[in-house]
């Protein structure tokens, strides 16, 4: 979607500087991916690989239990939640607020390492690996448009219902998204419950799910992430869904999907799509909006100044190269941190570790 004439945009302020949710169980239900150990590049702290994975709770007596590594394909259930599903009426979409939580801003003594580079393939912008995305799939010979960013809605928590930006991946279970940690786990409050996705979602239209809705099976985080909510280097998480919308199918057969990136520079021209509240007036808060900026490294994460992509716009991607005419790039991070004070965003810069988590979401 190209910047400024997006498919739509949101509002709502918050005078908190992050974009944070729940999710929580015993560390004793957690189980753990095969990974490296934690190391350090370029000055900062690279996440371990680490991970686990839960099935979806919910409120109607579905709990986060831990998936086994190697969990055999018969036992994974791709059909929809119906409770869950029907739970999700467009009126509790359209009243659901953005994650609201009350983290510290970012250190006023750092200084971001800075470059001044043009993004292109042959730039020492390129990342150390990419998987490759994908359009949706051929409807009667004609190919639809790519719909993979959209809005991952939840509840059970203080604020109610709410919801943080997420987008499509291509990987070979076709089901998976990807989002900010603090979206989908913390150690207050749990796992999201009552998790579904709609891509494209814009609340100003006459139908604010285009292709439909998808309930989540599972949810996988960093190790590091649950250890410690407040290092935001390990802030990604991936959820795997249900088959669904108005098709009944994997979301990438019908959306599409980004690829990832990986390593190499934290310097990168980077266009971001989310649902920031902060964006538009009286009340997008329905409408993905985009920015388009280089990134400059900040520690142990990506940083870029001028978008202000405030409440809501949490777990968004930050795509490289994309193109404005497949609308597909590859997702090498994702937001994780407002300073509303000069309208910096900041998100976890993308190791091996990354892809690492995104393997083992296979048997997820």
């Amino acid at each position: 979607m190209k910047n400024g004439a997006l498919r739509r945009r949101r509002i709502s302020v918050g005078a908190v500087l992050v974009l944070m949710m729940v999710g929580l169980t015993p560390s004793s239900l957690l189980t753990t991916s095969a990974g490296a150990t934690e190391s350090a590049q370029d000055g900062g702290v690279v996440p371990s690989a680490s991970s686990a994975a839960v099935t979806a709770p919910t409120s109607f007596g579905r709990s986060a239990e831990p998936i086994p590594e190697e969990q055999p394909a018969v036992e994974v259930t791709h059909e929809a939640d119906q409770d869950v599903l029907s739970y999700w009426t467009r009126e509790r979409m359209a009243a659901a607020r953005p994650l609201d939580t009350d983290v510290a801003d970012e250190p006023a003594q750092e200084q971001p390492v800075v470059a001044d580079v043009d993004g292109s393939s042959s730039s020492s912008t390129d990342p150390a690996g990419m998987t490759e995305p994908v359009a949706p799939a051929a409807d009667g010979g004609a190919v639809p448009p790519a719909r993979t960013m959209g809005k991952l809605f939840f509840n059970g928590y203080e604020a109610g219902n709410a919801y943080c930006s997420a987008s499509v991946l291509n990987t070979p279970s076709k089901s998976v998204i990807i989002t900010a940690a603090h979206c989908v786990y913390s150690s207050e409050e749990g796992w999201a419950k009552d998790a579904v996705f709609v891509p494209d979602y814009d609340r100003a239209q006459a139908d604010p799910d285009p292709v439909g809705v998808w309930t989540v099976r599972s949810i996988r985080t960093f190790n590091s992430w649950r250890a410690d909510q407040t290092d935001y280097s390990s802030d990604v998480a991936y959820v795997t869904l249900n088959n669904g919308g108005d098709a009944n199918k994997p979301v990438v057969d019908v959306v599409g999907g980004y690829g990832l990136a990986w390593g190499g520079s934290h310097v990168f021209r980077a266009t971001i799509f989310g649902y920031p509240t902060n964006k538009t007036t009286p009340d997008g808060r329905g409408s993905v909006y985009s920015c388009v900026r280089t990134t400059e490294q900040s520690e142990d994460k990506v940083r870029v100044e001028g978008c202000d992509f405030g409440m809501g716009a949490s777990g968004g991607p930050w795509l490289y190269r994309y193109d404005e005419a497949t609308e597909l790039g590859y997702v090498r991070s994702v937001t994780s941190l407002w300073r509303p004070l000069g309208g910096a965003n900041r998100g976890p810069y993308f190791t091996e570790a990354v892809k690492t988590m995104l393997d083992a979401t296979a048997g997820d």
